[in-house]
């Protein structure tokens, strides 16, 4: 790949991280006060170098949004003062993931959330700070919670993520080590509400499919539908030289969400929700496979 190829890619991925963190930040799934991943972690999760993540965590401090204390981290001060595209009331066309599960959590007693995704990273960052609400700020928590998470199984090529070069398997791997990694600290965060008397469980399949859309169905009713949109990127991978790897990549927190209700106004809407709901259903019963040492 050559120079200019990838600044290109750098520069492009500079301004994703940035409006992502933005987002995370208005959505609260980094609430004011709390600390952000390690900057190692954090990296490597969005796929940049730590100099890419460093610049972008720089200029939202220069904005009064974080603060980077040397030796300590980053820590979130403010709220974007003006809202991101992604935070909406739920009536309007993208609406922000994050305030539905916080929603799930407090209209039901019995909480349950079905999920098909490529990984269950941003799922994960929201229910963490549910998890948080319950332990730490002592809210009152769900009798019950079911999760039921549909992932692509991991011994087959996937159209993406994936690097340009057929030949080339280290993309392929930074997506299986993420998706073991959130599968498995989504466990534990459950574990970890059942200790505090909360009924929680959850439970990962496998399909062999690759997710051309997100799909979230929260407590039967209320379901958040998007499209994936594949794009040719460059992923800096976790090694000690950083090497950057020409890619097909989706960036799933940008992924434009929609709102159906099962006893919505219009037909339609109620139609493609049932849709979607009897889908999900159907590959649980019929394609998916529990992995070894998955629940």
């Amino acid at each position: 790949m050559t120079s200019s190829a990838n600044r290109e890619g750098a520069g492009r991925r500079f301004l994703q991280v940035e409006e992502l963190l933005r987002k995370r930040i208005a959505e609260r799934a980094y609430p004011v006060g709390s600390a952000l991943p390690a900057q190692r972690e954090l990296a490597a999760d969005l796929g940049v170098s730590r100099d890419t993540l460093q610049r972008v965590l720089k200029r939202l401090a220069s904005e009064g949004l974080l603060e980077l204390r040397q030796g300590s981290g980053s820590y979130v001060r403010a709220m974007p003062s003006v809202p991101t595209e992604g935070v909406v009331d739920e009536s309007a066309a993208q609406p922000a993931l994050g305030s539905w599960i916080e929603r799930a959590f407090q209209e039901s007693g019995e909480v349950s959330l079905d999920v098909f995704t490529l990984t269950s990273e941003t799922l994960y960052g929201h229910l963490k700070r549910e998890a948080e609400r319950i332990i730490v700020e002592k809210k009152t928590p769900p009798r019950a919670l079911r999760i039921r998470m549909l992932v692509p199984s991991e011994d087959q090529p996937l159209p993406y993520p994936r690097a340009v070069d057929p030949s080339d398997p280290r993309i392929h791997q930074r997506w299986r080590a993420m998706a073991r990694k959130y599968a498995r600290e989504t466990d534990r965060l459950v574990k970890q509400l059942a200790k505090t008397g909360v009924d929680a469980r959850l439970e990962v399949r496998r399909v062999r499919l690759t997710p051309a859309f997100k799909l979230y169905v929260l407590n039967g009713q209320h379901m958040l539908y998007g499209m994936y949109m594949p794009e040719r990127t460059v992923i800096t991978l976790d090694d000690e030289a950083e090497t950057q790897v020409e890619a097909v990549d989706v960036l799933g927190a940008f992924s434009k969400l929609h709102y159906f209700h099962s006893r919505s106004a219009d037909a339609r809407d109620v139609a493609f929700f049932e849709e979607k709901r009897d889908w999900f259903q159907s590959a649980w019963d019929v394609l998916g496979s529990t992995a070894h040492g998955e629940k």
